[in-house]
C-alpha cells in the first residue's frame, strides 16, 4: 500500500526547496488563471446564468438557486478533500480529478442546453443545475490543491501580485467577452441564435476554455516540501476545525468577515433581471454589457488593488472591498428616483462597482487566506473555512424564496437593503482583521 502512496502521489523523501521554479510556476499560473476567467466569463452565474434561468421558467426561486448553487457547490467537498491530501507530498492528481469532472460537467450541460427542448423548460432547468452544482463541486475537489500548489510555488511577497495580474488579464478578456460576444450571441435578431441554442453556445466555450486551463497548468512544476506523514481519522480531523477557530483570532476574524459578505450577496443574482423588469426597452442581451462593465471596472481596478497590496498590504484591501460592498444595493434601490433617462446608464453602476469590489474580493481574499495558513495544516485551514461557509452559500436562494412566496409582504427593494446593511456591517468587521503571514517554517 506505501508503494501505491510514492508512486501516485509524489516520493515523501525528495524535498525541494521552497518557491523552487517560481518564475516557471508564475508564468503557468497565470495563463491557467486567465484561462479559468474566461471559462467562468461565459457562463457567469449573476448574469448569464441567471438571466436564462429567468428567461427558462420566469421562476426567481430558481434564479436564486442558480446565484447559491456555484458558491455551495465550490465549499461542499473541502473538508472532506482536506483530509484527503494534506499528508500527500503532490497534490496534483487530486486537482486533476477535480478539473477532469468540471470539464465533463459543463460538455453535459452544453449537450443538454442544445438537445432538450424549449418546451421542457423544467426539465431542462433541472438538469441545468444539478449539472452546474456538480460542476461547482468539482471546481470545489480542485481548489484546495490547486491552492497548495500556488502557495508552494508563489512566495507571500509576490501573491497579491499574481492574483492581481490573475484578475486583471481575466477580467480584460471578460471584458472582450461580454461586449462583443455575450451581447451578440443572445441578441437572436443579429444573431441568428435562437433560445436556447445562443446559452448553449456560450456553455460549449465555457467547457473548451475550462478544458484548455486544465491542460496548462499540467505543465506546473509542483515543490515537494514536508508534509505530515500522517492521515488523521475523519473525527480527529473535524475536530481541528473548532480548535483553530478556538486559538487562532486572525482566523476566527477573518471568517466573520467572509459570513458577512455572503450576506451582501443576497440581492446579487436579481440585479440583471431587476434591470429586465424596470428599464424600458431593454432585452436579456443587456447581460453581456452588465458583464463587459463589470470586466472592465475589474481590469482597470487592479492596477489599485495590486498598488494597495503591495504598498500597505492585503489588510487595505479587504478594508476597501468591504466599504465598496454596500454601494450596488444602494445603486439599484435609487434607480427609479432618477428621470427615466438617466436610469439606465445610472443603473450600470451597479456593475461597475460590482467588477470593482469583486477583484478586491478575489485578490484580497486569495491572498489573506494563504497568508494566515501555516503551511502543513493550509488545506485544513482553508477547507474547514469553506465548509463552515457552505450553509451561507445559500442565502440568495433564501432571498428568492422570499420573493416568490412572501411578494406580497417582501419586494425586491428589501433585499436590496438587507445587502447595503449586511456591506456596512462588513467594513466594520475589515477593520478588525490584522495583517499577518504565516511563513513555511511556522
Amino acid at each position: 500500500m506505501s508503494s501505491i502512496s510514492k508512486e501516485t502521489f509524489g516520493t515523501p523523501n525528495r524535498k525541494d526547496k521552497p518557491y523552487q521554479h517560481q518564475k516557471h510556476n508564475f508564468r503557468v499560473a497565470l495563463v491557467q488563471g486567465v484561462l479559468i476567467r474566461i471559462s467562468l466569463a461565459f457562463a457567469e452565474p449573476t448574469t448569464i446564468l441567471s438571466v436564462f434561468i429567468k428567461q427558462l421558467t420566469q421562476n426567481d426561486l430558481l434564479v436564486g438557486l442558480t446565484g447559491s448553487v456555484m458558491t455551495a457547490g465550490w465549499m461542499l467537498p473541502q473538508l472532506l478533500i482536506s483530509n484527503l491530501i494534506e499528508h500527500h507530498p503532490r497534490k496534483m492528481p487530486y486537482y486533476v480529478v477535480g478539473m477532469t469532472c468540471r470539464v465533463l460537467a459543463w460538455s453535459l450541460i452544453c449537450g443538454a442546453t442544445f438537445l432538450i427542448s424549449v418546451d421542457q423548460s423544467s426539465l431542462l432547468a433541472g438538469i441545468a443545475l444539478t449539472l452546474y452544482f456538480l460542476s461547482s463541486s468539482s471546481m470545489g475537489i480542485s481548489t484546495l490543491p490547486y491552492m497548495d500548489i500556488i502557495s508552494k510555488s508563489i512566495p507571500p511577497d509576490r501573491r497579491a501580485r499574481f492574483f492581481s495580474w490573475r484578475q486583471l488579464l481575466g477580467r480584460f478578456f471578460e471584458f472582450l467577452i461580454g461586449y462583443f460576444l455575450v451581447s451578440y450571441v443572445l441578441d437572436s435578431k443579429r444573431s441568428g441564435i435562437m433560445f436556447p441554442h445562443n446559452y448553449a453556445f456560450l456553455f460549449g466555450c465555457t467547457t473548451v476554455s475550462a478544458l484548455f486551463a486544465f491542460l496548462v497548468f499540467l505543465r506546473i512544476r509542483e515543490p515537494i516540501l514536508p508534509v505530515r506523514t500522517d492521515q488523521l481519522s475523519l473525527i480527529d480531523h473535524l475536530r481541528q476545525g473548532p480548535q483553530i477557530i478556538k486559538t487562532d483570532p486572525h482566523y476566527r476574524r477573518f471568517l466573520m468577515f467572509r459570513v458577512c459578505g455572503h450576506f451582501v450577496g443576497i440581492s446579487t443574482p436579481f440585479y440583471a433581471t431587476h434591470a429586465l423588469d424596470i428599464l424600458p426597452d431593454v432585452s436579456p442581451s443587456i447581460a453581456g454589457h452588465f458583464l463587459a462593465t463589470a470586466a472592465f471596472t475589474g481590469v482597470i481596478s487592479n492596477f489599485f488593488w495590486r498598488y494597495l497590496g503591495e504598498r500597505f498590504g492585503t489588510r487595505s484591501i479587504l478594508i476597501v472591498t468591504g466599504g465598496l460592498f454596500c454601494l450596488p444595493p444602494l445603486v439599484a434601490i435609487t434607480t427609479l428616483l432618477l428621470p427615466s433617462k438617466l436610469q439606465m446608464g445610472y443603473y450600470f453602476l451597479v456593475y461597475a462597482i460590482s467588477g470593482i469590489s469583486t477583484n478586491g474580493v478575489m485578490v484580497g481574499f486569495m491572498t489573506y487566506a494563504l497568508n494566515i495558513a501555516p503551511s502543513q495544516n493550509r488545506p485544513t485551514y482553508i477547507g474547514f473555512m469553506n465548509t463552515l461557509l457552505f450553509p451561507f452559500a445559500f442565502v440568495p436562494l433564501v432571498g428568492g424564496a422570499t420573493l416568490k412566496f412572501f411578494g406580497d409582504w417582501v419586494t425586491i427593494n428589501h433585499l436590496f437593503g438587507l445587502s447595503f446593511i449586511s456591506g456596512i456591517i462588513s467594513f466594520f468587521m475589515s477593520l478588525r482583521l490584522e495583517e499577518i503571514i504565516r511563513g513555511e517554517d511556522d
